[in-house]
């Protein structure tokens, strides 16, 4: 086992969703023994830095100082106190840094939808996604409220066509095993019969894997009218679903373009790699 902890790492801005992003990271941290690090960032030019180092130093000093009241407060709620580390510069390039270059070994980003970057409402998704950094790749999770339940119970998994959405499968393996939760799949209806195999390969490859870890899970065929995007949230929401799961370059396609308030369920999104799949522990 390794000497260092591995971390999940919560954007913070002191709002109510990062927050939010904190209750869940508490579920998943405390199931896997992970530290949790509370990153705060402040909006900073190399020029800004370098023209104005006094002011620079006394906003650091300040955000830590608030960042330790924080911490106090959640030690009262949830008898534990999380890492916390402010830096200045861009999301992007931040969290970049700190996957390949930083001691931290962070395994996990849960993020509110929104980040509050100085005076600007960020989109968290668009420094998150994509970020397959070397052979690096570390899966998040975005929310948008509090969790459901006190653990997770439901996960839903859209079935995709897609020769990558097998990276899906080692994930669904993971979360089935480590967190006993219930395996929901959905499948569209297609018409193209290229895609029609494709889906076919990806079913057979998702039993075959799921049957011989002898994980339980049922699978769901969505209306042949339906835009699957919907059937997906709308199946999740009636079975009061934890968590869906899906690949990181479809996050635009079932989030970002979807109708406002279409749901509240937390998204995780993992990217393909080359190499074997990196758990949580």
């Amino acid at each position: 086992m390794d000497s260092v902890k591995k971390v999940v790492l919560v954007p913070w801005d002191f709002t109510e969703g990062s927050n939010n992003a904190l209750l869940h990271a508490i579920q998943l941290a405390a199931t896997a023994e992970n530290e949790i690090m509370l990153l705060h960032i402040l909006p900073r030019t190399l020029i800004y830095q370098y023209l104005n180092q006094k002011g620079s130093q006394k906003e650091i000093h300040d955000a830590r100082k608030r960042l330790e009241a924080v911490v106090e407060e959640i030690y009262s709620k949830y008898n534990f106190r999380p890492q916390t580390l402010v830096l200045e510069g861009h999301p992007r390039k931040l969290v970049k840094d700190l996957i390949t270059t930083g001691d931290l070994d962070i395994n996990l980003i849960v993020s509110s939808k929104i980040y509050n970057y100085g005076k600007k409402a960020y989109q968290a998704p668009n420094f998150l996604k994509n970020m397959v950094i070397k052979n690096f790749n570390v899966p998040f999770i975005i929310i948008d409220g509090p969790p459901a339940h006190s653990h997770y119970i439901e996960i839903v998994v859209p079935l995709d066509h897609d020769r990558k959405y097998k990276e899906t499968v080692h994930w669904i393996i993971y979360l089935s095993k480590y967190y006993k939760c219930n395996i929901n799949l959905i499948k569209p209806f297609i018409y193209d019969e290229g895609k029609k195999k494709h889906m076919a390969n990806n079913i057979y490859f998702t039993k075959k894997m799921l049957d011989g870890n002898k994980i339980i899970y049922g699978i769901k065929t969505a209306k042949k009218k339906s835009d699957f995007r919907d059937e997906v949230f709308r199946f999740a929401q009636n079975i009061d679903s934890d968590l869906i799961l899906i690949m990181a370059d479809k996050y635009d396609v079932y989030v970002q373009n979807s109708k406002p308030g279409t749901t509240t369920v937390p998204i995780m999104c993992v990217n393909p790699r080359t190499r074997k799949y990196q758990s949580f522990n």
